[in-house]
């Protein structure tokens, strides 16, 4: 599956390529299939959420974790930059520090497109042109420091920009950058002659001289004692209203009367030639940073989200990478909106509990049954979250992992318990697994919980037989949780690389103590539904008494008795 245009830099306007954290350059970007079904039953959404910096949207967050990658080099890649990100809060700090520099640099680009007049184009452009020296100045000093990064894209900024520096043109602009704001703060009034018609009335205006002090009103007691200075008025000085904070309105206008924009034509004139010298250098020196904004506030949520998994005492790690023919395992794998939720309720809740996940020849895909609301759901969710966040250059929740990448994830989660009124729920989950099995291949990871739970448990066993069977030919690698323990106990039948797993549950008497942890192997017993009945009191014994004390059955008498009817109900029956 390839997207994209394959180029892993940027380009600007001299063909100059802008390295990029996220996608090493003159590759093509090959990303993981993810269905919308697969995101919205994975959570990627919520796990956005976690990602939040200044400078970071959640839908820019969960973009990216919707486009994961399978190339091993580009993984590589990333996982160098993340790693770097963790291991140099330094360089993480002058990043956080700098992100707000490159969203206002977005801000200007889009202001100076609204802009009507070579004068505000030059403001804008000169605004530009002191944040972009900001930047390099800041973000060279902190890849110069004396803990430098390992990874070749840092590098590669670190390189760019040392170029940038030393080149004439830049080096020329910084240095006129005083003078270049002096130019125009130091225009502060003009002098203006005004022709009158025979009625005295105004006709025709010419600007006499541009002027570095602005005009005032003269006071009281200079003119009682006539003193005159220059630049001071006897008349009132009228103002036309103005935003007090151009740079924070910066798609508003400036509400000018027709003489002040002809003024603002003539100012123009003389500052045409300096807006032309900046054009061309700002736009092709800013993409860096443009580019830079949403990858690096990406990298600095996924370091936030790390420390706060370990703040818990859970293990993070980075997956090592392999080709086809590996073991994959992910030791002490754990789900993330299980911890994070375990976070939000406090110390008081009960820890979570890790387990391992091994994808081999002979295990490619798993039966996983076990007691209802034993961890069968939590556990296959966590599989398609540890290759989603591995496969984006992060970390795996996990102490360990060694990954095949996989080309599509897909999952096939309950939608419901009815499907579309014109349908039903059973049609639309054979719907979405017609769609599943022309998406998958040899490489792909497939997750289902409960499919056909939606037919009798005869009918369904027959189906998910069928399916098993297939998926053992095509090698697709996953988990299929299922209450149907006979498929557990039938898997081999299916072909090679079907085998069971189980959620242990420690029986005690007629309930059963869920452990939340999975093995390979059969089931030992049944669901243990019966337990859940009698938490809720739905047991015959537990119904017939809740009915009792509510008058509505009576010792000695069935079940069908009626209770006597109440005076009123005899008055009546008179």
């Amino acid at each position: 599956m390839t997207h994209g245009n394959g180029g892993g830099y940027y380009t600007g306007v001299s063909g100059s390529s802008v390295p990029r954290l996220l996608s090493p350059g003159n590759r093509e970007e090959y990303n993981v299939y993810l269905s919308h079904h697969a995101a919205d039953d994975l959570g990627v959404q919520e796990l956005a959420t976690h990602f939040q910096v200044e400078g970071l949207s959640v839908r820019e967050a969960a973009d990216i974790l919707r486009a994961p990658t399978y190339d091993p080099e580009t993984l590589r890649y990333r996982q160098a930059v993340f790693n770097d990100f963790r291991t140099l809060p330094g360089l993480r700090e002058a990043f956080r520090e700098l992100l707000p520099r490159f969203d206002e640099l977005a801000t200007f680009g889009a202001a100076r497109r609204d802009a009507t007049s070579a004068l505000q184009q030059t403001i804008w452009r000169l605004g530009e042109l002191e944040l972009l020296v900001e930047c390099v100045e800041k973000l060279s000093t902190a890849l110069d420091s004396e803990t430098r990064p390992e990874s070749t894209a840092l590098n590669d900024i670190a390189r760019y920009l040392q170029d940038m520096r030393s080149r004439t043109d830049y080096q020329t602009m910084r240095a006129r950058l005083p003078e270049l704001r002096r130019g125009l703060q130091y225009k502060r009034s003009v002098t203006l002659g005004v022709n009158l018609d025979e009625k005295l009335r105004p006709v025709e205006v010419a600007v006499l001289d541009i002027n570095d002090r602005p005009f005032a009103e003269q006071s009281l007691i200079a003119r009682l004692f006539g003193y005159t200075r220059d630049f001071s008025v006897q008349s009132n000085v009228l103002s036309s209203p103005i935003p007090s904070e151009l740079s924070t309105q910066p798609r508003s206008r400036i509400p000018l009367a027709p003489l002040f924009q002809e003024i603002e034509q003539l100012l123009s004139g003389a500052l045409r030639p300096i807006q032309r010298e900046l054009r061309a250098f700002v736009h092709e020196n800013t993409a860096i940073f443009r580019g830079l904004r949403v990858e690096a506030a990406f990298l600095l949520g996924a370091v936030r989200l790390a420390e706060r998994l370990e703040g818990m005492g859970l293990p993070i790690c980075l997956p090592t990478v392999h080709s086809e023919g590996h073991t994959e395992t992910i030791e002490g794998m754990y789900n993330i909106h299980l911890a994070l939720r375990s976070e939000k309720r406090g110390r008081g809740g009960d820890p979570v509990v890790v387990n391992d996940l091994s994808f081999a020849p002979d295990r490619r895909f798993y039966v996983l049954t076990g007691p209802n609301q034993g961890g069968k759901t939590t556990y296959t969710q966590a599989t398609g979250i540890a290759y989603v966040f591995a496969q984006s250059g992060l970390f795996a929740p996990g102490r360990s992992a060694d990954i095949i990448p996989v080309d599509v994830i897909e999952t096939h989660f309950p939608t419901g318990e009815h499907g579309s009124l014109d349908t039903g729920r059973l049609a639309d989950e054979a719907r979405r697994l017609s769609e599943i099995i022309d998406a998958i291949t040899d490489r792909s990871l497939l997750l289902l919980n409960e499919s056909f739970a939606s037919t009798s448990p005869h009918e369904a066993v027959s189906l998910a037989s069928e399916l098993l069977r297939v998926l053992s030919e095509t090698g697709v690698r996953g988990v299929y949780a299922t209450h149907l323990h006979e498929l557990a106990v039938r898997c081999r039948e299916f072909g090679s690389g079907i085998a069971p797993l189980t959620a242990e549950a420690i029986v005690e008497g007629e309930s059963a103590k869920r452990t939340y942890r999975v093995r390979e192997g059969s089931p030992a017993g049944d669901s243990f539904a019966r337990d859940i009945a009698l938490k809720h009191g739905l047991s015959y014994e537990q119904m017939k008494a809740r009915l009792r004390n509510r008058g509505l059955l009576r010792d000695g008498r069935s079940p069908d008795h009626r209770p006597d009817p109440s005076p009123r109900d005899s008055q009546k029956t008179s």
